[in-house]
Formats: C-alpha cells, sequence, structure tokens
C-alpha cells in the first residue's frame, strides 16, 4: 500500500503535503494542484508531478508560522510598503493565524508577486505579503494566494 493510499481523508487539491520519495531520493513538500496524477507545486511556483508508486511518507502540513510580525523593524515594513505602493499604519498578523480553521482553497489567483484590482493592491516580498485590503473574505484569499509563494507574515496598510 502507498504512502498516500493510507492518508485519510484523501488528498484534496488545495492542501499543502510533504512527500518523501524514493524516485528521486528526496522530500518535496508543497500545494496540491492535482490528484490524478498527483501534482504539487512548490514554494517556487514549479510543479512536480509525483510518479506513481514512489512516495514513502505522506503527511499534511500546516501553513508554515514564520517569524512573530511584531519583531519587523518600522523601516521594513515602510520600505515594503512603498515598493507595494499603500500608504498608512500597518496592521500585523501572521498567515498562519489568519487561515487557522479555514479549508484551503482548490486554486488561488493566477500569477506571483503582485496582484491588484482597482485600487486593491497586494505584493509578495519575501515572506511579506503588504496589501491595503481590509475586506476580510478578499484578505483570506489573497492570504492563500501568498502562503503559496512562501508569504508568513502579512501587513495591512489602511
Amino acid at each position: 500500500m502507498d504512502a498516500l493510499d493510507r492518508l485519510r481523508p484523501p488528498l484534496r487539491p488545495g492542501e499543502r503535503v510533504s512527500l518523501r520519495l524514493t524516485e528521486p531520493a528526496t522530500d518535496l513538500i508543497g500545494f496540491v494542484l492535482s490528484v490524478d496524477p498527483l501534482t504539487l507545486e512548490d514554494r517556487h511556483g514549479r510543479s512536480h508531478v509525483v510518479t506513481p508508486g514512489t512516495v514513502l511518507a505522506a503527511r499534511r502540513v500546516t501553513v508554515s508560522l514564520g517569524r512573530d510580525p511584531r519583531s519587523a523593524p518600522t523601516a521594513l515594513l515602510d520600505d515594503l510598503a512603498a515598493r507595494a505602493g499603500v500608504a498608512g499604519e500597518p496592521e500585523l498578523h501572521r498567515i498562519s493565524d489568519l487561515l487557522a480553521g479555514c479549508s484551503p482553497p482548490a486554486e488561488v489567483f493566477a500569477g506571483r508577486g503582485e496582484w491588484s484590482d482597482g485600487g486593491l493592491r497586494a505584493r509578495i516580498e519575501g515572506e511579506w505579503l503588504t496589501t491595503n485590503v481590509t475586506d476580510h473574505e478578499l484578505l483570506v484569499a489573497l492570504a492563500w494566494w501568498a502562503t503559496r509563494q512562501n508569504a508568513r507574515s502579512i501587513q495591512v496598510r489602511r
């Protein structure tokens, strides 16, 4: 029995999983893009099709915790906000806290790095998502998009 067959419930698109593979002998962490064939997207946006029968171990993993965003230097946050084109006082969040208890979506926004819709903006740089989005539902959707790009903290500028 393959390690994937032992996962209950079975994997579904959007979930984050850690796999130990035999061919090639490596570990792979990523978000499930499809289950047939099993395809993962890593934090760099690369897709990996997993060869059937090569999964030695599999487990679901949560969104990365990251550093305490409150310990970030103010100058860094201001620079990130300037490059994102947003202003105002920062409200800081850990993405893992914002997404706790939420089911991952099968798909996230297309594109990497920057998103905009009219005057709403979001930019990922390093571990940070910087945005002026205040609508909770949209902020959660942006957080899922950002976590697939290895972001771990959010600053919302109002």
